[in-house]
């Protein structure tokens, strides 16, 4: 009878130590928490705006050469190679841009490195195209490193359902410290406006981020697409903005962000 007890009690006994042994490992995976195991976005020369496709589409090599032709460079200056281009189309007319970036270097890691870029966006005029709006900017030779279109965060698309097409366009640089000590200027183009958000990172002379007082006359849906992408840019490390940023531009319109 005792031996027949033993062999009942010993299985019982390694089936309790198992499931000991499994339920400190849950525990352990319930603590490692969504923002731990998020691995940031890493942002490249390669990546394209992301486009509605009832509006804009890609244009290809071919079509960027036959639309920005030598003369439309040399017209709107345009001196350095053009990257990527595209072409949007709505009910107000037919838009083209184009993306061009100047190559500094290639570092031993393989990195590609720019120190000027511009970007000119075209509207067609009849037989013609007229410039709409242009960017033209640099690195700071003193301490940033490269500069260069953010188009992860770049879109086109009709956010607030009116039928025309809006343009967010990001680019920005980086510096001894990679991206927290770059800068980041994004651009929204709606309804014939440009509005700017401008921020620059720092961790020893305080961040500083200005954001234009016409921000707030934007549809709120494109408000808001604005701030999830600021939202995301701080999740990926591409910037720090200040202390309660969401809070001061959502409920007290601020037109300047500063940590001292």
């Amino acid at each position: 009878m005792n031996k027949f007890l033993l062999v009942l009690v010993i299985p019982l006994v390694l089936f309790s130590c198992k499931q000991q042994s499994k339920e400190p490992k849950k525990e352990a995976e319930q603590t490692t928490s969504p923002e731990e195991s998020y691995t940031p976005i890493t942002l490249k020369n390669s990546d394209t705006l992301s486009l509605d496709p009832k509006f804009a589409k890609r244009l290809t090599p071919q079509e960027t050469a036959s639309i920005f032709t030598r003369r439309i460079k040399r017209q709107y200056e345009v001196t350095y190679p053009i990257r990527q281009a595209y072409s949007y189309q709505d009910e107000a007319g037919s838009y083209y841009v184009a993306l061009a970036q100047d190559q500094s270097e290639i570092t031993k890691e393989g990195d590609t490195l720019y120190d000027k870029l511009q970007g000119l966006i075209l509207t067609k005029k009849g037989n013609g195209l007229k410039k709409k709006s242009s960017i033209n900017d640099e690195t700071d030779n003193d301490w940033e490193t490269s500069i260069f279109f953010w188009n992860h965060y770049s879109e086109i698309k009709d956010f607030d359902n009116d039928g025309l097409a809006d343009l967010i366009l990001v680019y920005g640089t980086t510096g001894q410290e990679d991206y927290a000590d770059g800068r980041m200027k994004m651009m929204i183009y709606h309804k014939g406006k440009r509005i700017t958000v401008r921020h620059q990172n720092s961790d020893y002379d305080g961040r500083l981020t200005k954001i234009s007082s016409r921000f707030y006359s934007l549809p709120e849906q494109l408000q808001k697409v604005v701030i999830d992408k600021m939202r995301a840019m701080t999740k990926n490390k591409h910037a720090t903005f200040s202390a309660n940023w969401e809070n001061k531009m959502m409920k007290d319109k601020a037109t300047q962000l500063e940590d001292l």
